[in-house]
């Protein structure tokens, strides 16, 4: 059996001090998410279908989609290669590509952070972590370590103070190194062994290879290696949702590849969005702690987080070297996102999970920032979610 299953005092008191926290933290401010409408079955087995709503403007909507599939990369293929929108739990459209299906399995890039958001969640609500305590990083623990000062908390938020930031502007990008060069075989010790740049809280700084200190973190707290973690993964996480398709990577030294390495299809993704969008619940059990969502739609504590909460983006105001999330989406969207313009957006005024997938070069970012906020928007905001449930269903 498996540490995680462990039933510890300690370890519940943990927990229980975890939701007390998240319950009185200041999040007054967030919009409540929306429960699944009871005349809605869940999506554990095969998606409910329903219709796109009768007061959508589908002349604008119909335009908006086009322009959204409008561009071509390499080969000819287009860029946007699935596009998928959940509304009241009901799977109400969906489009693919040329050569590309339901069964296709998209990478997530950097959208895998937000599992790892939701595995670290899962081991917070058992009291096997506590991310206000020091990160558990066995190279930190010297006393005279000011690395032993980053909490848990901190790398999920992204300001460890690490000198571990992406750097894509660089020539030789820290992430390219932790990924591809020499960090490849071990890349959560590679990402852990660089010194403080700011005191840990004060600076966000977007670091894949801290969310693989989390994942290493991580499968020491469930296990020994690869095995135990893809086992906590499959059974708390991804059966529980119906994730079938789900398929993620390992580093040779065992650890999930949780910045980067997560494939699923456009239907899994859709559910891995209901999951945050129902407040962590699936079915009759509550999979993510209360309070947890929470964590990952407020921006961080520091003065520069800006759009970025706890491994996910926020549709919030930026900060310097940020940029509008989705613009003209409302203020309370927040969405997993990954390289190449992967997508899972949450909608809680509108009950709406808006997935994303495919490829597209960083100019068009902005482009498609636009047109997904602008089609959002013409869905309606719904006060209490219901719809009616079509006979058909969607695996």
């Amino acid at each position: 059996m498996h540490r995680f299953l462990e039933n510890k005092a300690s370890y519940v008191l943990m927990g229980l001090l975890w939701i007390i926290a998240s319950t009185s933290s200041g999040r007054a401010d967030l919009v409540q998410l929306p429960s699944q409408p009871a005349n809605v079955p869940w999506p554990t087995h095969d998606w409910p279908k329903g219709s796109l709503p009768e007061d959508l403007d589908r002349a604008r909507f119909d335009e908006r989609v086009e322009q959204l599939f409008a561009d071509r990369g390499r080969g000819g293929v287009r860029d946007t290669r699935a596009l998928l929108i959940v509304q009241g739990g009901l799977l109400i459209f969906e489009r693919y590509a040329e050569e590309f299906g339901p069964d296709q399995r998209f990478q997530s890039w950097s959208m895998a952070k937000s599992v790892t958001h939701a595995l670290v969640g899962i081991l917070v609500r058992r009291g096997v972590l506590d991310i206000e305590a020091p990160a558990p990083v066995p190279a930190w623990q010297q006393s005279d370590d000011p690395r032993s000062a980053i909490t848990l908390g901190n790398l999920l938020h992204m300001t460890s103070g690490l000198d571990n930031a992406d750097g894509f502007i660089t020539e030789n990008p820290f992430v390219g190194r932790t990924l591809f060069g020499p960090g490849r075989r071990s890349p959560a010790a590679y990402a852990a062994d660089v010194p403080l740049l700011h005191p840990p809280g004060t600076h966000w700084a977007y670091s894949t290879a801290t969310s693989l200190i989390v994942t290493a973190i991580l499968g020491r707290a469930v296990g020994n290696g690869a095995p135990d973690t893809l086992d906590f993964m499959r059974e708390e996480l991804i059966e529980p949702l119906g994730m079938s398709s789900a398929r993620p990577e390992f580093a040779l030294s065992g650890e999930f590849m949780g910045g980067a390495f997560f494939h699923a299809t456009a239907r899994d993704w859709a559910r891995f969005g209901t999951l945050y969008l129902r407040d962590g619940m699936w079915e009759d059990r509550r999979i993510l702690p209360e309070g947890w969502v929470d964590h990952a739609r407020t921006p961080g504590p520091a003065p520069n987080s800006g759009i970025y909460g706890g491994h996910f983006w926020v549709n919030s105001i930026p900060s310097v070297g940020q940029w509008n999330m989705l613009p003209s989406a409302p203020s309370e969207v927040f969405a997993a996102e990954g390289a190449g313009f992967q997508l899972v957006a949450m909608d809680p005024t509108r009950d709406l999970v808006f997935v994303r997938l495919g490829e597209a070069p960083f100019e068009n970012f902005a482009k498609l920032r636009r047109l997904i906020g602008e089609t959002i928007i013409l869905f309606p905001v719904r006060d209490t979610p219901s719809h009616e449930t079509s006979s058909g269903t969607t695996p």
